[in-house]
């Protein structure tokens, strides 16, 4: 399935049947369908497929080859469907045309750029009544017309939508009412009692265990340890995610958030402008929205682990946090644009060093090179152009391969180290005393950990939705004594966990590597020593423990909660 939240993030809102094992649910703006490998239509083309899901009526085609658009339109005219391209495909195909780029970089562009195409009914079908168009049939009628020519078998692939992987569960991420029960806030010990309300990975999603909750910070804002006055290079960390909203942290001294190339802006709009300031869903409940806050938290992570960094605020998703492909790839597309002309000394861009994705899917075919996976051009274009793409492993606690995470070179897997390509990194979650947390993905792509289970960090101090204190009381004084309100985010900090959490903090550990080296004077900012500088950085940052030094940490916390116990 396509999502970092599994245990209960998509449903196919189009169909009533209950969604295949191991599925997740979670309404979406767009219609889905659920791959079911035992009902789905196959080929003999192709190897089996697992269960996915896909947005209804499109499909993404990678470089309008005649021979791959003739195949497309036939079977689709077979089936009495059309094809209607999406016309910001039009628009960025100009945007090429204008690049400027030289021949051999912008060829590389032009082989991974992908466009939109939506399967409607014909002018004139052959029959008054018809089915909606079933994607995936379709897609294997193109394979089979295809024949074997590799090239073009990997040309058109279903649209996956694809989520952020905070461990949230429906409003906050909180259960019922608040943490009180009578009065005061405690019974016996804190506000806990026993477990909390579940068990396993349920157990993140409460205040007090790791969810999402507001607290006090009372430390200095990050500090840099260079002047920021432009005479020396800052790294620069684009965050595509849910925005940066307002903070005293995140000025536009730290964040740039109009992101262009071209004069075409980065991003997706904001479909509510309240509702995106207030943190709501937009329901008439006016409760906080499920991954309110998310691209908030992550940019003060990377600003806490690398002070010098500049971030660039790349919208991909409401704070609903799903995302059709598409979207997230035409944005990866632009960013690639940006970073070729920069590299090549086509633009006055800064060139990105690090993009932070806290997000992810479940591919069909994740073993088979065949049918790869149409996100992994753009993403391999930004390693060959210096670019460290950094990417959180997921909250299924599962270790089937999701995507982006799994382009992550490893043994046995589909993408190969390059030594002209900075190598995706993906990066799993780590309790507060450094054991894994239940929730992370795992696998051998995951070459990483670090913090992301009750992690403090940055939300939007507009955030303030309908939950109210429990109780509120005006002394004699006139001052307000009034119990804890759980989404009232005015300090402008919160608790979160999630290994979309874990990889920004691996990103600002390693932006403030790179600041590190900006910091004692000039740097070569062309592509060949930038991408053999993050190489040396990535392979040099401190990845898994061996099973060694696990276990010898393991035997020394029980010693010391054997000895607090004596």
């Amino acid at each position: 399935m396509t999502t970092h939240g599994e245990t209960g993030r998509f449903e196919a809102m189009a169909e009533n049947a209950a969604p295949a094992a191991g599925i997740p649910a979670l309404p979406v703006p767009f219609h889905v369908r659920i791959l079911d490998p035992l009902t789905a239509y196959q080929s003999t083309v192709q190897a089996g497929v697992q269960p996915t899901a896909f947005v209804a009526d499109t499909l993404l085609v990678r470089g309008r080859h005649e021979r791959t658009v003739a195949a497309l339109e036939q079977v689709a005219a077979a089936a009495g469907f059309a094809l209607r391209w999406d016309p910001r495909g039009d628009r960025d195909d100009e945007l090429l045309a204008r690049s400027g780029l030289a021949p051999e970089p912008l060829a590389e562009l032009q082989a991974v750029w992908v466009r939109r195409v939506q399967l409607v009914a014909a002018e004139k079908p052959p029959h008054s009544v018809f089915k909606p168009i079933d994607t995936w049939r379709l897609l294997q009628a193109y394979r089979v017309e295809v024949g074997k020519d590799r090239a073009r078998l990997a040309d058109v692939g279903l649209e996956h939508p694809a989520a952020v992987s905070p461990v949230t569960q429906g409003h906050p991420v909180t259960q019922g009412h608040p943490v009180t029960q009578g009065h005061p806030v405690t019974q016996g010990h804190p506000v806990t009692q026993g477990h909390p309300a579940g068990l396993g990975i349920s157990a993140y999603t409460v205040p007090g265990w790791g969810g999402r909750q507001p607290v006090n910070w009372t430390g200095p804002a990050p500090t840099a340890a260079y002047p920021l006055d432009g005479t020396r290079h800052r790294p620069v960390v684009a965050i595509l995610d849910t925005g940066i909203g307002k903070h005293p942290w995140l000025t536009k001294e730290f964040v740039h958030r109009d992101v262009t190339v071209l004069g075409e802006r980065l991003g997706l709009p904001a479909a509510d402008a309240v509702a995106e300031a207030a943190g709501t869903d937009g329901s008439l409940l006016g409760e906080l929205a499920q991954d309110a806050g998310h691209g908030t938290f992550i940019a003060g992570l990377v600003r806490q682990g690398c002070p010098e960094a500049l971030l660039l605020d790349v919208r991909l998703y409401g704070d609903d946090g799903v995302v059709a492909e598409y979207d997230l790839l035409r944005n990866l597309q632009l960013l690639a644009l940006r970073q070729l002309r920069a590299r090549t000394g086509k633009s006055k861009d800064a060139p990105v060093d690090v993009v932070a994705l806290s997000l992810g899917y479940y591919h069909e075919q994740p073993g088979d090179a065949a049918f790869d996976a149409l996100l992994h051009g753009p993403i391999r274009l930004l390693g060959r152009y210096g670019a460290a793409v950094v990417v959180s492993a997921g909250n299924d606690a599962s270790d089937r391969p999701s995507y982006p995470a799994a382009f992550a070179p490893y043994p046995g897997g589909v993408v190969k180290d390059q030594r002209d390509v900075v190598p995706v990194t993906a990066v799993g979650a780590l309790n507060p005393d450094g054991s894994i947390a239940l929730f992370s993905n795992d696998g051998p792509w995951v070459a990483f950990h670090r913090p992301g289970a009750s992690l403090v960090s940055t939300m939007p101090t507009t955030y303030d939705a309908s939950l109210e204190p429990s109780q509120a009381v005006r002394n004699a004084r006139g001052e307000l004594r009034a119990s804890f309100d759980q989404d009232d985010f005015s300090s402008g900090f919160g608790i979160w966990s999630g290994t979309s959490f874990a990889a920004p903090v691996f990103a600002g550990q390693l932006a403030a590597r790179l600041a590190g080296e900006y910091g004692d004077g000039a740097a070569d900012l062309g592509r060949d020593a930038s991408v053999e500088r993050m190489r040396r950085l990535v392979r040099t940052m401190p990845g898994r423990r061996r099973p060694a030094a696990a276990k010898k940490a393991a035997a020394k916390r029980a010693a010391t909660r054997k000895g607090a116990r004596a």
